[in-house]
């Protein structure tokens, strides 16, 4: 069951994420201290990414922050490069997953590149 803090975060990763997905992105996950107030943000992105690219990210963990906790200890920003299709290791609160299943144009997409 997610506590109170991990729901809050979740719908205001959701709203930050908001006309920010970039291509590259493959996930966005967190993980969040018991009180709410530290938390670890994790981008991973299909291989190495642009700069516009971390740039993005960067804008999504910042508008999160705004609206999420005035009060925040720490924060820690992951951005990792995995390319597709290695497995990707997520943190406990998943707020974006690309869809990278065999049944869609993309994943042929992503496998041919």
């Amino acid at each position: 069951m997610r506590t109170e803090h991990e729901i809050k975060l979740m719908l205001h990763a959701q709203s930050a994420l908001l006309g920010e997905v970039v291509p590259s992105f493959r996930a966005v996950s967190f993980e969040l201290s018991p009180d709410g107030e530290d938390l670890v943000a994790r981008f991973i992105f299909d291989g190495n990414p642009s700069d516009d690219a971390k740039e993005v990210a960067s804008v999504v963990l910042t508008n999160l922050l705004s609206n999420y906790s005035k009060n925040h200890r720490s924060y820690k920003e992951e951005m990792l490069a995995v390319p597709y299709p290695e497995e990707m290791e997520h943190l406990s609160l998943l707020v974006y997953l690309r869809n990278e299943d065999d049944w869609n144009s993309w994943s042929r997409l992503y496998k041919n590149t």
